[in-house]
């Protein structure tokens, strides 16, 4: 008996062991295996978008194209859809159709002309006592209006007044508020040890953006409008990111047509530990920025 006791508590440890290293093994996995993702985007006129976002050889998988209309499909182990925007609005058809039918009545003619003239005759004697009603009443109803006008500009006259003494003490509450938030800001960004700080957020910011954002972009970039000048001045804005496409991304200025046409292609990654951990030390640092003492 014992020894069968011994055999079952071994074997549910066993289990257990097993299910703590399945999600040690699942967690180390969400963390260290990076998401890709990889993109294509054309417009001439009409847009063409296509982007796709997956993990662990498309285990998990998003998938995301624009043409005639959002497209969105997400897959679990391969081959196991288990989100489409299409089903959604199968469904919300279907409901709507069902709260929208009307059943068919059909009705004898006969029945219908006579219960047509009872409802004339009962709205004509009604609208005749309205009418006998209104002459009666208006003469009290523009006495009443007239009044009403007097008091409305006596009770205008009273508040007038203190809101004067009330608007400009706003306006000195607000301007002091102004005051005192660039006083904050001020000893924010000239404070030594904060200045050290918020260097240090910036480069680890930075270092995330350069993580995220796509490791190759392939493609062209063809603009042209009416005034040549227009065009440079586009073309002097687009310059500022060429360490971002480099040689693998074309910009072409056409200074006497007008046009837009943009084909890229772009892939990249994000390793969920690394955003993590720069996210931790965004966090930390936050906390070592002194605010000015009051």
């Amino acid at each position: 008996m014992i020894g069968v006791l011994l055999a079952a508590l071994k074997i549910i440890g066993i289990v257990i062991l097993a299910i703590i290293a399945l999600a040690l093994l699942i967690i180390l996995m969400v963390l260290f295996i990076p998401a890709r993702y990889r993109g294509k985007i054309y417009f001439k006129e009409v847009p063409d978008i296509a982007l796709s976002v997956t993990w662990f050889f498309k285990f998990l998988s998003l998938n995301i194209t624009y043409k005639d209309g959002l497209d969105i499909i997400g897959k679990v182990g391969w081959f196991f859809k288990v989100y489409s925007n299409h089903d959604e609005e199968e469904e919300t058809d279907s409901i709507e159709g069902i709260e929208n039918y009307e059943p068919e009545v059909e009705e004898m003619p006969d029945t219908v002309n006579e219960n047509k003239k009872e409802n004339i005759t009962v709205e004509n004697n009604k609208k005749a006592g309205v009418i006998s009603g209104k002459q009666e009443n208006s003469e009290a109803d523009n006495k009443i209006k007239e009044l009403d006008k007097q008091e409305k500009k006596q009770s205008k006259k009273k508040k007038n007044k203190p809101k004067k003494k009330k608007s400009s003490a706003k306006k000195e509450s607000k301007l002091d508020k102004l005051i005192n938030k660039a006083k904050d800001i001020h000893y924010l960004l000239t404070e030594e040890e904060n200045k050290k700080t918020l260097l240090l957020m910036l480069e680890k910011t930075k270092n995330l953006l350069v993580h995220i954002l796509p490791k190759r972009i392939v493609g062209f970039f063809k603009f042209g409008f009416d005034d040549p000048s227009t065009t440079g001045q586009v073309l002097e804005a687009v310059a500022i990111f060429y360490l971002l496409y480099k040689d693998d991304f074309k910009i072409v200025p056409m200074f006497y047509d007008e046009i837009i046409e943009v084909d890229i292609s772009f892939k990249g990654r994000l390793r969920v530990f690394y955003a993590l951990y720069i996210g931790l030390i965004l966090w930390l640092n936050k906390k070592k920025i002194k605010t000015r003492p009051k």
